[in-house]
């Protein structure tokens, strides 16, 4: 199956966030929000780690993806936004030979993808790369996110102003909320489908993330590589593969590679999926001035926000709409 062509593409204008949420995103927020101290760790976070200064170092360090610099990157940019309705982040490409991406950022989040994810992916798999990235702004992810990344130190800063204390009731809060970052990618993954609506496309993109190189990236086979996900699931055979299972993902920030490839195609092939594509979606409303796409308050709306009238918070400092009702997911500030 060759992938849509960008003319061929559905568009979903209004699309609500919540309609890309997986159950394993939606079940590690749930339980990170509960966790008492999370109002804390929020407010000292946002003090302590401006996100000014990442910014600034990125800039120095990357080059920035224009109508003018990287032109066929920025089509695409344009594109994946267009497709998820949404404003489009700062775009960045940043030298280094290993394949990866990321996004950055908080209140101001960009997108920088490096060298080598470019020159070892086609178009297509760059396309869904950049909607994974978009999946995670626009489910509102950024935050904590940032926050997982610098979670050590932050916690070593809290312990040393209360003696020690902080550290050791901190530890639940790392394991939570790293637990719930492995799980935002099968969020952001949906996101990818969504933009490059070919399963095919994101089994490849998984493959080469796996083990893909330059000069063999034409050998490879993906539905081979989608067995490997099927032998993977059959290896719980008794408690002990269970057990082994569970220590390989505890010290990686991202789901196994082969468990993303595999839900993702158990995604394509679910009625969720085909429903969005034919417009059955939920959407969210469009604010004044978004000029079509929805405007940042909703597309950066926290992962477990829905419409009026199923639990939404409005924050009082930044204006958008969440349902924490203790601090913002978003900003991270103070409701009640």
């Amino acid at each position: 199956m060759s992938a849509a062509q960008p003319q061929a593409r559905r568009r979903f204008p209004g699309l609500d966030p919540t309609v890309l949420q997986h159950p394993y995103d939606r079940a590690a927020l749930n339980a990170l929000q509960k966790l008492p101290g999370m109002d804390v760790i929020v407010r000292k976070f946002i003090e302590l780690f401006p996100e000014r200064v990442a910014y600034i170092q990125n800039v120095a360090q990357t080059v920035r993806v224009t109508k003018t610099q990287c032109p066929e990157l920025y089509v695409q940019l344009q594109e994946a936004c267009a497709i998820l309705d949404m404003r489009e982040p700062e775009l960045y490409v940043a030298h280094n030979p290993l394949p990866n991406s990321w996004t950055s950022g908080h209140d101001h989040p960009y997108i920088v993808v490096t060298s080598g994810l470019l020159d070892l992916m086609n178009e297509d798999e760059i396309l869904a790369v950049i909607g994974h990235e978009l999946g995670h702004i626009k489910s509102g992810h950024m935050l904590y996110r940032t926050m997982a990344l610098c979670i050590t130190l932050l916690l070593t800063i809290v312990g040393d102003m209360t003696l020690g204390i902080g550290r050791l009731i901190g530890r639940s809060l790392e394991a939570t909320l790293l637990e719930w970052y492995r799980k935002s990618e099968f969020t952001a993954d949906r996101a990818a489908l969504l933009v490059v609506q070919d399963p095919q496309v994101m089994l490849s993109l998984m493959m080469k993330f796996a083990g893909g190189t330059l000069f063999q990236r034409n050998q490879m086979n993906a539905q081979q590589f989608l067995k490997q996900a099927d032998l993977y699931e059959e290896v719980d055979a008794n408690i002990l593969d269970r057990i082994y299972k569970t220590l390989l993902v505890v010290p990686v920030n991202h789901p196994l590679t082969i468990v993303r490839a595999r839900e993702i195609i158990n995604w394509s092939e679910a009625s969720e999926y085909k429903d969005i594509l034919d417009g059955r979606y939920a959407h969210v409303r469009a604010a004044p001035g978004s000029n079509g796409n929805t405007a940042r308050g909703s597309s950066s709306t926290s992962p477990s926000s829905s419409t009026a009238g199923s639990g939404m918070v409005k924050c009082p400092h930044c204006g958008r709409e969440q349902r924490n009702r203790r601090f913002c997911s978003i900003c991270g500030g103070v409701i009640a």
